[in-house]
This record gives C-alpha cells, sequence and structure tokens, in this order.
C-alpha cells in the first residue's frame, strides 16, 4: 500500500497520522519546519515547564483514550484553580458585575429563555448576541473578556455561529504530567514503532491526485494547495483572516500576597495591554517551585509583534497594574507566533460548509474549521482519518 502523506507535523498532523496507523494506513510525514508540535511545545527551563502554546485538553473519553494508549500520566487542576477572576475598576474580580448589572442580566437572560430567543443568527457578532440575550453589561464585563483569552479576538467581531455553535461538554482540564509536549514525544514514538518515516525542512507546493493526503497546515498554506482541487474550499479558507499571538511565561520569587486562582482576564477598557494571566503553578501540580505566569498578548497589538525587550516591559507594567508590585521576573520566555490563530468571524462558517467539496483521498484537519482547542483538533483528525481510511479500503 502506498503510504499516505500527512503534510504537516503539528497536533492535527500527528493525530490523524496516529489514527491512520491504528486502521494500518502506513504514513509519512512532511513538515516545513525543522520539529514536530507546530504551536504546541514544551520547554523545559531551570525555573520550570514553559509551554508554547495550548496548555491543557478539555477532558473526554477520546482524550482519556489517547494517553492511556500513548501511556502519557495525566495531570489535573488544583483546587486552587476554580477561582477565577476578571479585572475591573482596579482589581480582580470573581465576579465583575454590580448587584445591579447581576439583577439586569439575569432577567434579559430569562425573557430570552422564555421567547425562545438564546439561539444566534447568522450574522450575528458575539457582542450583538451577547448584548441581545444577557445585556450590555454582562457582554462587556463577562463574554467579552471570557472569548477574548481564548480566541484573541474582539467580541465584536468574532461570529456568535461560529464560537458557539459547535456542541461542547463540560470544561473539565487534564494534560500531560510533563507539559503538553510530551504528548507530542510519545506521538512520534508511537508512530516510529508503527513503521511512519518523517522529513523535516520540506514545504509542499503541489498535491498528487494518486495519493492519500491530509493537509494539517496553516490557512494561507491549505488555501494555495487546495486550489486546483478544491476551489470553493480554497477560496473561502483564503477568507480567513489570522491573528498574531505573543506569550509570555515569566518567573516571580513566591509573595504571600500572591493571587491564588486559575488566572485573570483583561476587558479593552481596564488599560491593560494583556488579554489575560494564567497561574501556572496554581492551575497544575509540578510546573514550578517559583511563581510561574504566562501573560497572554494578541489583538491589543496592532502591526508587527513588538520586540522582547518591549514585551518584558509590557508584562512589568501590567503585573504591577494588577498587583501594585512593580517587580521585574527571575526568568522570562517570550513565544510568538506571526498569524497563529484564525479569526473566528462569519468566513470561519463558511470554510466549515465547503468541506463537503473536498476528494475522497483528500483531507484537511486545522484550527480554521470552526473547532479551536487541542481536544476540537483531536476530534476533526479523527474525522478526517476515518474519511479516509474508508476511501482507501472501498
Amino acid at each position: 500500500m502506498t503510504r499516505a502523506l500527512v503534510v504537516g507535523a503539528g497536533l492535527s498532523g500527528l493525530a490523524t497520522a496516529w489514527h491512520l496507523t491504528e486502521a494500518g494506513v502506513p504514513v509519512h510525514i512532511v513538515d516545513a519546519r525543522g520539529q514536530p508540535g507546530g504551536l504546541i511545545r514544551t520547554h523545559r527551563t531551570p525555573e520550570g515547564l514553559v509551554e508554547t502554546g495550548a496548555n491543557a485538553f478539555l477532558r473526554n473519553e477520546r482524550v482519556d483514550r489517547l494517553f492511556r494508549t500513548l501511556n502519557v500520566t495525566p495531570v489535573f487542576p488544583q483546587p486552587s484553580s476554580r477561582r477565577r477572576y476578571i479585572f475591573r475598576n482596579g482589581r480582580p474580580r470573581r465576579w465583575p458585575l454590580t448587584v445591579r448589572g447581576t439583577a439586569v442580566a439575569a432577567s434579559r437572560l430569562a425573557a430570552s429563555w422564555l421567547t425562545r430567543q438564546l439561539s444566534t443568527q447568522a450574522d450575528e457578532t458575539v457582542a450583538a448576541w451577547g448584548r441581545r440575550v444577557v445585556g450590555a453589561g454582562a457582554t462587556t464585563w463577562l463574554i467579552a473578556p471570557a472569548l477574548q483569552g481564548i480566541y484573541a479576538a474582539p467580541a465584536d467581531v468574532l461570529s456568535a455561529r461560529a464560537v458557539f455553535g459547535h456542541r461542547r461538554g463540560p470544561m473539565r482540564l487534564i494534560a500531560p504530567a510533563g507539559g503538553m509536549g510530551q504528548l507530542i514525544e510519545r506521538l512520534m514514538e508511537t508512530l516510529d514503532r508503527r513503521g511512519a518515516t518523517c522529513e523535516w525542512n520540506r514545504p509542499v507546493t503541489v498535491l498528487d491526485p494518486g495519493r492519500l493526503t491530509v493537509l494539517a497546515v496553516p490557512a494561507p498554506a491549505a488555501a494555495s494547495l487546495l486550489s486546483k482541487h478544491a476551489p470553493r474550499l480554497a477560496e473561502a479558507i483564503a477568507q480567513v483572516r489570522m491573528t498574531s499571538l505573543l506569550t509570555v511565561t515569566a518567573f516571580f520569587e513566591p509573595h504571600p500576597h500572591d493571587l491564588r486562582g486559575f488566572g485573570v482576564l483583561f476587558p479593552r477598557s481596564e488599560g491593560v495591554n494583556a488579554l489575560g494571566v494564567l497561574f501556572n503553578n496554581e492551575v497544575f501540580p509540578g510546573r514550578s517551585t517559583l511563581r510561574s505566569e504566562t501573560w497572554i498578548y494578541g489583538s491589543a497589538f496592532s502591526g508587527p509583534l513588538p520586540a522582547d525587550v518591549e514585551i518584558l516591559d509590557a508584562v512589568v507594567r501590567d503585573r504591577a497594574t494588577l498587583t501594585g508590585q512593580r517587580a521585574a521576573p527571575t526568568a522570562s520566555y517570550p513565544t510568538r507566533w506571526p498569524d497563529a490563530l484564525p479569526v473566528y468571524d462569519f468566513a470561519v462558517l463558511d470554510v466549515a460548509r465547503q468541506r463537503a467539496e473536498l476528494p475522497p483521498w483528500l483531507g484537511v484537519s486545522g484550527n480554521y474549521f470552526g473547532r479551536l482547542g487541542a481536544t476540537h483538533l483531536l476530534e476533526l483528525a479523527e474525522e478526517t482519518a476515518a474519511r479516509l481510511t474508508r476511501h482507501c479500503r472501498t
């Protein structure tokens, strides 16, 4: 049997390759970069673990099975991580709405439920949906900051149907004990045992219709490669806008007044450049003996991503606004991903609709199909592999 070609060795590509080899389909993996993982890597620094992308999965049976099969030891959030904060009026709050704002949001939500107005509309942004369903206050102080921390884009740009349209399970987290990079390593080890072959630093510019192929590459590259084989899908993907992502994992000496919890989200009106901050050693055990914080920057910066010295200054300023303490970190590790994430606006909906145009020998897996997050990428990878496996057996 001719080896299936998997273009892209990020989580999507490796997971699709893993499912193909489970079904007995041999694979050859190529990637334009020099190593696997894509956005997902774990650096093991003297201060502790540094994640360059996603730091966990949403737990479900598919994820549990992957951990078991790869012999990856899971860790789960610590009790302190249940506390999550939104910054308002100069301090972090577990509930940012006033008593009156809470009453207004509750009454608006009840009225929307009774009149069956909770469903999203085709041309509705998240901000418009929120104002209609729960009111302006809850949209500004709850919905907008929560979603900007996930999608790195403002609520008045995000499509409500793209964001809320895909079914989601309980928000329970699970992570590899050795960081997300450990799962990538175990995937590579398993694929190697199953006879998969790999090539690095090899960009692909044309596709062979006679060969079973998976594209697990960023949206611009996917649009170019698909233009001859699925032109409507290629055109839809080409319309997807991308946003850059910049994170800084900074380590500080522990302080008795350190905020305990998962992290803090920053509404745009509060004068903080960061979209949010994660308190890594409060979320999962074993991340560091120091205070480990990952500061997330995205659409708050327009144009080119700032230099390391500028972003470190921004972290120190933003942290001083949050804590009242202007302290330099013991160590800091910036990660910059230009054009890393698709903007989940109305263009993403069109991509999902055009997926049916794919010829039977070709599969595409990526975060521009309306499913953002590591767990949803695993779901899409399994669907893609199943479809191609059926084709090669007919």
